[in-house]
Order: structure tokens, then C-alpha cells, then sequence
């Protein structure tokens, strides 16, 4: 034995020394150490590392360790996995590691693959939706992650756009939250989401939609749409600024007029001037800054001393209705004299004109025929006091409000089919109606007028609400639609389950065929003691419905009883099958069994389960569970290490919460 140790340590020796030589001989290079990364990454095979082919090789290659690394002893009779020869006759690149780092770059990078294939990287985008921003304003958007995030990664906000496209909008950041500017350009008024995107490993967020405020813009018009309007010295002129972008709106006319925080759009603006004036918006803003401003409004100020009156847009007044307000329009150009005042006047066949306005000075009176007027044709004209002149009449006929009966009528339809009933109006029109089953129609030119119905029940008809041009009138009358349709019956599918405990809920499946009525109510019915059906509290879906079992007679385990269906409208019953219902009582699970055995070996203890619907599912008191068994009794195998009681700890059934009693002893023989 101690020749073979020494022959081994000479051989040693002589190998070292052959490598030391061979060490000299060549030029002597550094050790290029590769710089740490702080992410991991595989290790780049370098033409100078030669793998180790460990089935080849009956025996490992003893390589000496080079003088600098002295800390690390090699094993010669390992497995080399990772590991390489190091050709000294080669160059080295800077990017050599030593063994030891080498190894410990592809624990790294295997560590690294592993946490990348089980975790799962996230980013949430927390709530924005309080968000109202302009486009040019700086948002914060908090956001959370999940996932083992490089040291490097940094997060950015994108804007998504309803194209597509996406853009970034923020600086990197490594953590919540991001502070991002809406680009300036994007359009307020859309709908953009926002998106933020990890750099290693780059990974989305969901996107969170974020709608921008508009910027405002302004037009300004005469009230009637037109650029200029005539008025007379003293008289008033309407103008009209329409507004777009986000309320609320400011802004000033070139008369110095200026408006703060309106809502209303159009804003309406009355104007006074003493000679013409042409009218502009000089700026508008709202809460994202100044807009844009667009046309003109001009009032010219007719100075001609001698005034004129006259009607227009007369065909807005050719029909009235007694006691519904309406405006009468008329130009009034020239000079008037202080305190002139306008007004409306109406004349019946006689000619005589009679005034329904108040004194007014503006282009625009607002009156109502008094309800003494009764339907007919007049004529109506405008007059001014001061001075007096009248303006052209027109003809208008005052129309009544509207009567609308429902002709009585009974009418029989066949399934699917279409029928119609007879309306009458009076008074003026178009008409409309709406009937109790829902069916409109609007703009009815002729009296009598067939209305189309298509019922699906028998359905008695009523008018809900008529009228025509002096709105909702005066309506009566009904009509009685009788619809033929296949018979109803109703089909109780197989049941589930044909044994059910007392008290608990079972779902009945279910078809019908043919016509219910409106009113109509599904119910399930069982037998009580008697042979009586009662019915039980029933909650009915379009295929299934669930009813509440009741309770059995106090003494009986299980009892047959009948089940069916019924409808009240039509009285339809379904076929009757039956259910046999378990008595409520609490399921009991008595163990039973002794035994000696030696320690390591097994036995069997058994269970009886009395009462309950089955499956039993019970834990034993030394922890052994069994979900759902339907043996009864049922033998389970035991092999305790110490003598052991056993019992039931909890017991359940189809019915509920059980007990249990008795118990199992095995003696452990050491």
C-alpha cells in the first residue's frame, strides 16, 4: 500500500513539474478579469476555452491552478460542467473569466431563467378616471408592479391615440409614479389611453383611457343666423355666439362687453347701438386657455325718418291654438317717436280688430288667443302708436284641441298575424297617438286612420295619450283583440337528483309550448300527508325552476311524495312524477372495531352511517379525512405508532351537519 501512494506522489510530481516547464517556456500573459455585470447574461464561449467531453475521458485531466488565483483548489475528480482548459498558446480576450467567475455567471444566469420562467411580470395603471387635462399640461400617473424588475429597468409613459399610435410622454423613471405632459398638438375632445412600458424586461400595463378637455372657439351671428340686421334709432338687436371646446366659456366683444363663466351655448346678447356698429369676439377662453374667434355681426342703425311696419315669417303663425303662447315677428324700420309702443290685434269675419298683446317696443311680441275665440278663420296684423301705423294682415285659423276616439271593435287574429283598429280625430293636426300596448305613430293626416296592432296575447286596447297640433287633447274608447294560439302545455324534464332532503332547494327543469298570458305564474306544487298538492316557494328562470322542499311527518325517514308544474293563466298542469324526501334528521356515523397489531402493520376499523343523505363525508379524530362515500359501512385501513382511540371528529351528508358515536381501539404490540 505505501508503494502505491508513493508511486502515485512521483507521478504527481513529475506532471507538475513537466507543467511548470512548459509554463516558463511560454510568453507570460495576464489575466484579463471580465467586469461584473449587474444583470446576469450567458457566458460567451471564447475560442480559447476547450469543453471538458467527460464521456471521452476515462480519467479527469489534472490541470494546475496559475499562481494569481491561489485561493481556490481545484478538484481533479469532479464532474466539469461549466468548467474549461485554458490554452496558454492562445490569445486571451479581455472578456476571459476566470473559472470561478465563469461558474458563478451561470449559477447567475440559471437562477435568473428560473425566476423568469415562474414569475410573472406586471404593470398596473391605477385610476385616473378623476382626470379632466388639457392638451400641453404635465399629469402624475401612479401606477404598480409584480415581478422581479432589473436593477437597470426604467418605466415611461406612452399616449396611445384613436389610431393606434403611440407615443411616449414622460421621462424614465424606476419607480410610481410617472410625471407625463400631453403633447400640446393632440386634439381635445378624444379619447386617448395612456400605457407605460418597462425597459428590462419590457412589459405593458394595461390601458387606461383619458379624455382631454377642448380648447374653446367662438362665432359670433345675428340671432337669425344672418351677418347684419337693420334696427331703428332705440330699438334692441339679438345676437348670438355659438361656443365649442369645454364649458365653462369667457370671453370679450369689441364693444368691451365681456362675458365670465357662461354654461349656455349659444350665449344670447342684446345690443343697443346709436349708430352702426360691426361686432367681434376678441378672445375667448375656457380652462384650457385661449381659443379661436370667428365671425361678425353687423347692426346697421336706419336713421330714415320715416318708419315702416311690417309682418314676417307669417307662415309660422298660419295655425293657433287658444291659450298656447306664440311670438308674432315683424320688422319696424325708421325713426319712431319716444314712447311708441307695438301690439297684435286680431279680427273675426266682422273686421273688427281687437288687441290680444301687451304694449311692446322690441321686433319680437309674445301673446296667446284668449280661449273666447272659438275656432275659425280670422285675420292679424301688427299696429305702433307713435306713430300709428299698421302693418299688412295675414290669415290665421284658430284650431281647436284635439278629440281622439278609439272605435269599439273586437277583432279575432290568428297566430303572428296583424290586425287593425279605427281612430277618429278632431280638431287641429298632424295627430299622433300611443296605445296601452306600447304602439305609436305621429304625424296622422287623415281622419278616420286604420292604426296596425300585432298582439301576441288576447289584448283589450286604450289610447294612453293623443293629440295634435295644440298638444295632448282629449281621448276615450277601447278595442278588444282576441289571438288564437296552439295550445299551452307544460313538460317537467327528468329531474336530477329523485331523492332530496326535507328543507333543501332542488332545480327543476323544465319546457313549455304554446301561449301564456301576461299575467301568468309558474308554481310547483307536492303532495302534503294527505295526498293534497301545495305549493312551494318557487323562483322560475326560462329553463329551470327552483323550489324549497317543505318538511315530512314527524316519524317517517323517507317519504314519496308527487311533484308537478302549474300555470294560472291559462290553468295548465304538467305530468306528475315523484320524489322520495329524507327526513331532516341529523346523519350519525357510529365507528366500531379492535384490533392488536405490531408496530408498521396495519388494520381496519369500521364505519356505520345511519340517517342523512348520502354521500358521508367524516374526519376521524386522528385526522383522516374521507370526502363523499356512498359504502355503508365503510372500512378504512389505520396504522397508528402508539395504542389509539378513534372516533368521529365531524361528520356530513346530503342533509347536513351530523354526529358521531362509538369508537375504534388498536393496541400498538412493541
Amino acid at each position: 500500500m505505501f508503494r502505491f501512494v508513493l508511486l502515485i506522489f512521483c507521478g504527481l510530481m513529475f506532471l507538475s513539474n513537466q507543467a511548470d516547464a512548459q509554463r516558463r517556456s511560454s510568453t507570460p500573459k495576464r489575466k484579463i478579469l471580465a467586469p461584473k455585470k449587474k444583470a446576469p447574461a450567458p457566458v460567451k464561449q471564447q475560442p480559447t476555452v476547450i469543453p471538458v467531453d467527460t464521456v471521452s475521458q476515462p480519467k479527469p485531466v489534472q490541470v494546475t491552478t496559475p499562481a494569481a488565483d491561489t485561493t481556490r483548489a481545484v478538484d481533479t475528480t469532479s464532474k466539469i460542467d461549466s468548467t474549461a482548459i485554458i490554452d496558454n498558446d492562445l490569445p486571451i480576450s479581455k472578456d476571459t473569466l476566470t473559472e470561478k467567475e465563469a461558474e458563478e455567471q451561470l449559477e447567475k444566469t440559471a437562477v435568473k431563467t428560473v425566476a423568469d420562467s415562474v414569475r410573472s411580470y406586471k404593470i398596473i395603471v391605477e385610476d385616473i378616471t378623476y382626470l379632466s387635462v388639457c392638451p400641453g399640461t404635465t399629469i402624475t400617473i401612479p401606477f404598480k408592479t409584480d415581478g422581479p424588475f432589473d436593477e437597470d429597468n426604467t418605466f415611461i409613459a406612452h399616449l396611445i391615440d384613436v389610431t393606434g399610435k403611440s407615443v411616449p410622454i414622460s421621462l424614465p423613471v424606476k419607480k410610481s409614479p410617472i410625471k407625463a405632459v400631453i403633447p400640446s398638438y393632440k386634439i381635445g375632445g378624444e379619447v386617448y389611453r395612456i400605457q407605460i412600458i418597462s425597459s428590462i424586461p419590457v412589459v405593458r400595463s394595461q390601458e387606461v383611457p383619458l379624455r382631454l378637455l377642448q380648447t374653446p372657439a367662438a362665432r359670433i351671428e345675428v340671432i337669425d343666423g344672418t351677418q347684419s340686421v337693420r334696427i331703428m334709432p332705440g330699438q334692441e338687436a339679438h345676437l348670438r355666439v355659438s361656443l365649442t371646446g369645454t364649458a365653462p366659456w369667457s370671453f370679450r366683444l369689441s364693444d368691451s362687453t365681456t362675458v365670465h363663466q357662461t354654461m349656455s351655448n349659444p350665449h344670447y346678447l342684446i345690443v343697443k347701438p346709436r349708430d352702426v356698429k360691426a361686432y367681434k369676439i376678441l378672445g375667448i377662453s375656457n380652462a384650457c386657455g385661449s381659443g379661436t374667434m370667428s365671425g361678425e355681426a353687423i347692426v346697421n342703425v336706419n336713421n330714415n325718418p320715416e318708419p315702416k311696419l311690417e309682418l314676417k315669417e307669417v307662415d309660422k303663425i298660419a295655425k293657433l291654438c287658444s291659450g298656447i303662447p306664440f311670438q308674432v315677428p315683424f320688422n319696424a324700420t325708421g325713426k319712431y317717436k319716444e314712447g311708441n309702443k307695438f301690439v297684435v290685434q286680431i279680427a273675426d269675419r266682422t273686421g273688427a280688430f281687437k288687441t290680444i298683446s301687451a304694449p311692446d317696443t322690441s321686433g319680437y311680441i309674445m301673446t296667446e288667443i284668449p280661449a273666447t275665440y272659438k275656432p275659425g278663420e280670422y285675420k292679424l296684423r301688427v299696429t305702433s302708436s307713435a306713430p300709428y301705423l299698421v302693418s299688412q294682415t295675414t290669415n290665421v285659423t284658430i284650431v281647436s284641441p284635439t278629440v281622439t276616439v278609439l272605435q269599439k271593435d273586437s277583432i279575432r287574429l290568428g297566430e303572428n298575424e296583424t290586425g287593425e283598429l279605427t281612430l277618429k280625430f278632431t280638431g287641429g293636426g298632424p295627430w299622433f297617438a300611443l296605445l296601452s300596448d306600447g304602439t305609436y305613430e305621429n304625424n296622422i293626416q287623415e281622419s278616420p286612420y286604420k292604426i296596425k296592432v300585432k298582439p301576441f296575447y288576447d289584448t283589450n286596447y286604450q289610447i294612453t295619450s293623443a293629440g295634435g297640433l295644440c298638444g295632448v287633447g282629449k281621448f276615450s274608447g277601447t278595442a278588444k283583440v282576441t289571438v288564437k294560439s296552439p295550445p299551452a302545455s307544460i313538460t317537467l324534464e327528468k329531474l336530477p337528483q329523485n331523492m332530496v332532503c326535507s328543507g333543501s332547494t332542488i332545480e327543476i327543469p323544465y319546457k313549455t309550448e304554446g301561449r301564456y298570458n301576461p299575467g301568468n305564474k309558474f308554481v310547483v306544487q307536492v303532495t302534503d300527508k294527505s295526498g293534497r298538492f301545495v305549493s312551494l316557494p318557487t323562483t322560475v328562470t326560462p329553463t329551470s325552476m327552483k323550489a324549497k322542499i317543505g318538511g315530512v311527518a314527524v316519524g317517517d325517514t323517507i317519504r314519496t311524495q308527487k311533484i308537478r308544474i302549474i300555470s294560472s293563466s291559462p290553468a295548465v298542469s304538467s305530468a306528475i312524477e315523484e320524489i322520495d324526501v329524507i327526513a331532516p334528521d341529523k346523519a350519525v356515523g357510529e365507528v366500531s372495531g379492535r384490533g392488536t397489531i405490531t408496530a408498521g402493520r396495519f388494520t381496519r376499523i369500521q364505519l356505520k352511517f345511519k340517517n342523512g343523505l348520502p354521500p358521508w363525508s367524516f374526519t376521524l379524530s386522528d385526522g383522516t379525512a374521507i370526502n363523499g362515500t356512498f359504502l355503508n359501512p365503510y372500512l378504512i385501513s389505520v396504522s397508528p405508532a402508539t395504542t389509539t382511540e378513534y372516533k368521529i371528529s365531524s361528520l356530513k351528508s346530503g342533509c347536513g351537519t351530523g354526529s358521531g358515536k362509538g369508537s375504534a381501539i388498536v393496541t400498538v404490540d412493541n
